[in-house]
């Protein structure tokens, strides 16, 4: 873990000297154009050593409308630990009890409904703030790649390309126990292909609000990941993002499939 902190660390160096960071520079000089934001990193909320692991893309960025790039930003911290702050306490700092609570996010909500069927996370189910800086600080995301985009083509950025980033997550994630960890969208099945040594595909539908069962079919994608001398047991939830799913049945049907390994055991 101390690994990935040193790293978020010269990055965030980078960041306030020169307005930039290398390590974007170099992946978009091996991807041939300015694919990714070479400034404000995002490597991580919550806590690195949580038990719950989700793991994400990368973080959005939109670029300028006018020059149609990416805005240098430049740091607005005063020292990295203040950096380190920021996303290690992103709930505190939004939703704690001395917050303004001015942030809104439904996506924050929608992770809510997701994982508290799983009974990880310890949500009050009465506080909503107080549940929303839970899901922010007791559990762990990733962002596979720290710099942010407008879109994440898998095939215009290359798995090859971003090896060092795969590498980079897989050995935080290996650095301790985890209870459960989540890549969260379709992609992660290519982009993890040559790294799963065992794979199994749940196929099933979803109740929705009215009773009825989804015309479409759901998957959860169980896989063992080989990184190094250990081996990563995850779950790819493919549809994760996808707009106006039921995901609280998306998660109850996880939860499902987990007490079912548990109870086959």
């Amino acid at each position: 873990m101390e690994k990935f902190k040193k790293n978020i660390q010269s990055n965030f160096n980078e960041w306030k000297e020169q307005g930039k960071c290398s390590q974007a520079i170099e992946l978009n000089k091996k991807i041939g154009g300015d694919y990714f934001c070479e400034s404000n990193p995002h490597f991580f909320t919550g806590d690195l050593s949580a038990d719950l692991v989700l793991v994400h893309l990368n973080p959005k960025r939109n670029k300028n409308k006018v020059s149609g790039v990416y805005d240098v930003e430049r740091p607005k911290f005063n020292s990295f630990e203040e950096y380190f702050d920021k996303f290690r306490y992103f709930g505190k700092h939004n939703y704690g009890e001395s917050s303004e609570r001015t942030h809104k996010s439904p996506f924050d909500k929608k992770q809510i409904r997701f994982l508290k069927p799983l009974n990880i996370l310890p949500f009050t189910g009465n506080d909503i703030y107080k549940d929303l800086e839970i899901v922010m600080d007791n559990k762990l995301q990733i962002e596979l790649i720290p710099f942010g985009s407008d879109n994440f083509n898998f095939n215009e950025v290359g798995v090859k390309n971003i090896e060092p980033f795969i590498d980079n997550i897989l050995s935080l994630i290996a650095a301790k126990e985890r209870k459960q960890v989540i890549f969260c969208g379709r992609v992660f099945d290519n982009i993890l292909n040559e790294y799963v040594i065992k794979k199994k595909v749940h196929e099933f539908k979803l109740q929705k609000t009215d009773g009825t069962l989804t015309k479409g079919d759901y998957h959860f994608i169980e896989i063992d990941i080989k990184h190094n001398d250990k081996v990563i047991k995850a779950i790819i939830a493919p549809q994760y993002a996808m707009q106006g799913m039921p995901i609280e049945q998306y998660g109850i049907k996880l939860n499902q499939l987990l007490n079912a390994k548990t109870s086959n055991k």
